[in-house]
């Protein structure tokens, strides 16, 4: 799989100089007790090359999204990357598309669906609309969730696969309106010419582009999440907030959609924040994190963890040993978290330890 830039292991040497110094901006007063905790596996699954990705909630609570390299509806024999969707049990799992692949292509990436559950957005690198991407750079496409209406929303041109190069991680606003992205593109001609990552937002049809942010240096921002009220989460290992962020490490920031109003939310120096996701009215979110933000990740595996977007009610989701666990959401009420995991976080379920999907349910 098309991993998130950066890993842990490229981290080791800066951690080995840094110590383990990483704390959020937080006291032990602040800090919530671990949640009580369900965990329901959706997929099962075996088969070298086979796994599942990016799972995505509808708020109507009956739809997940996400991606799999596995032929899951006997539609998928070459296991490229497709977009599924699947009833919240499990069930009821359809194909959306199938990727027509420049050679050495990737797939589709990075699901989201609004929160009615009738439309889906994504990133490929497949020519699915025949013609708009025949140069294999990853663009923001919708379809509709019964497969229908595919359409492109970005058409660029270069970019570095094996970096998200060209548009990846969109989501929709609350009211599926609008979609939050990322890209490396000088989409507005002029506003990103040294082609760093960037925070940008259209219309859900592909209308009305804005640059969000503008950074230099380093690899930039990415994987958004939008609240009500214009306000966008989002990662980044720049100094946005001097000196927030003097070592580069991936910290959680908030940003009106004109750019204004900067605020970093974590700061850490012994490990990333990556994969926010925040709940619809921004109170709650949730991020993956390898840093030991609590005390109870001593490892530095990659864990799952949610917090107040003031920074209080910190409390780590998961505690797995190897491997990597990740959120790519959180139902409108934080009781939910739709979860990516090669862990056996239902033991004897993923004993081989396959890329699966998983529900979080904190009780009550």
């Amino acid at each position: 799989m098309l991993r998130e830039p950066h890993s842990v292991s490229t981290r080791l040497s800066r951690r080995a100089k840094l110590g383990a110094l990483g704390i959020l901006a937080l006291t032990a007063s602040v800090q919530a007790a671990p949640p009580h905790l369900t965990f329901e596996q959706l997929t099962v699954t075996s088969g070298a090359g086979c796994a599942s990705y990016y799972p995505s909630m509808s708020n109507t609570g009956n739809k997940v999204a996400f991606t799999s390299f596995c032929d899951l509806v006997g539609q998928n024999a070459d296991q490229n990357a497709e977009v599924f969707v699947m009833s919240t049990n499990g069930t009821n799992i359809h194909q959306l598309t199938t990727t027509v692949s420049n050679p050495g292509a990737f797939g589709a990436q990075n699901v989201g669906i609004n929160k009615n559950g009738t439309v889906v957005v994504f990133s490929s690198d497949g020519d699915l609309v025949a013609g708009g991407n025949a140069d294999g750079n990853f663009e923001i496409f919708t379809i509709n969730a019964d497969g229908t209406g595919i359409a492109q929303l970005t058409h660029t041109t270069g970019g570095t696969p094996d970096n998200f190069g060209g548009c990846s991680h969109p989501s929709f606003s609350p009211n599926g309106s609008q979609i939050l992205f990322a890209s490396d593109r000088d989409l507005i001609s002029g506003q990103n010419s040294d082609n760093n990552q960037e925070m940008f937002l259209m219309n859900a049809d592909g209308s009305g582009l804005v640059q969000i942010t503008h950074t230099t240096g380093g690899f930039g921002n990415w994987d958004g999440s939008m609240a009500n009220g214009n306000r966008v989460l989002f990662s980044s290992d720049r100094d946005l907030v001097p000196p927030g962020n003097p070592a580069g490490f991936y910290q959680l920031f908030t940003i009106n959609v004109d750019g204004t109003g900067v605020q970093q939310l974590t700061h850490t120096s012994d490990g990333d924040n990556v994969a926010p996701r925040w709940t619809a009215n921004g109170k709650t979110l949730t991020f993956r994190s390898d840093a030991d933000l609590v005390g109870n990740n001593p490892d530095h595996s990659l864990e799952v963890f949610r917090m107040d977007t003031d920074g209080t009610h910190l409390v780590q989701v998961t505690s797995t040993s190897t491997g990597f666990t990740a959120p790519w959401d959180i139902s409108s009420n934080a009781k939910i978290i739709a979860i990516e995991s090669d862990q056996d976080l239902v033991p004897g379920s993923n004993a081989d330890h396959n890329g699966e999907i998983f529900l979080a349910k904190l009780v009550p």
